[in-house]
């Protein structure tokens, strides 16, 4: 097949791939952030987390909506991420729905090369959607870092969920896992100069994703190159290395 032809081809699943998160991940995304976000601010409102002050969405203190946009940003990266990532290669897999997917002639890394990076479109229009209904309804905040923020982030968070989905079928348990144990063990031994330290570098450095969103919510002035740069990187490798598993190795052996 020409390569035009196959470029062709493949932007098509692209729309496709895009309008299926949509119909699909993007509105269990907004749903649950929704649900983060009266489950933050109502006991502020209500006088509980604040010395029995109440306020009203109108009259919420700068700080406290800054720390609340930067603490939203942070877990819609995780839940966004994975929902984008979940089963994106290991449920084609269980299905066999890669039989009908590569019964033409279609390159298995491209085609879910494409889905990431759909996916991650999905991702910053659920933002857009996200920050257009915090505006209208808290205040309005567009900082400028915010966009290529998620982008690193998506691709962070997104890399390592890819590389597990190629891996085996329980890929959204194991990103949560990753999560979980990655701020653990950098908490605990990311400073010990001993085989634990070592061990800890090789987990995704999760505990410097604060940095970031609390720039982007204009709480520090500061922006975090290196963490930026360091999560990005391993964001890549990973991703870099499902597509070297989807390469070398066919999807009904894995």
């Amino acid at each position: 097949m020409p390569l035009a032809h196959r470029r062709a081809r493949l932007s098509r699943y692209l729309w496709w791939q895009l309008h299926d998160f949509m119909l699909h991940q993007a509105p269990a995304t907004i749903a649950i952030m929704a649900m983060f976000a009266y489950l933050t601010l109502a006991p502020i409102l209500n006088g509980s987390m604040t010395d029995g002050r109440r306020y009203t969405v109108s009259t919420l203190p700068e700080n406290v909506v800054r720390s609340f946009f930067g603490d939203s940003l942070g877990s819609f990266m995780l839940l966004a991420t994975l929902f984008a990532t979940n089963g994106i290669v290991a449920t084609d897999r269980k299905t066999g729905y890669y039989r009908f997917y590569f019964a033409k002639p279609v390159s298995a890394p491209r085609f879910y090369a494409n889905a990431f990076v759909a996916n991650g479109l999905g991702v910053l229009l659920v933002a857009l959607i996200l920050l257009a209904a915090f505006a209208a309804i808290i205040r309005p905040i567009f900082p400028a870092s915010l966009f290529p923020v998620i982008a690193a982030m998506y691709l962070a968070y997104g890399g390592v969920g890819f590389l597990l989905s190629t891996i085996w079928r329980f890929d959204w348990l194991s990103l949560v896992t990753v999560a979980v144990i990655s701020s653990i063990g950098w908490g605990m031994w990311g400073e010990d100069p001993g085989i634990a330290g070592l061990l800890v570098h090789l987990l995704p450095p999760m505990h410097r994703a604060s940095s970031l969103f609390a720039f982007v919510a204009g709480t520090t002035t500061h922006f975090p190159w290196g963490a930026q740069l360091w999560l990005s990187a391993y964001g890549a490798t990973c991703f870099a290395i499902g597509l070297w598993i989807l390469r070398a190795r066919s999807l009904a052996s894995q």
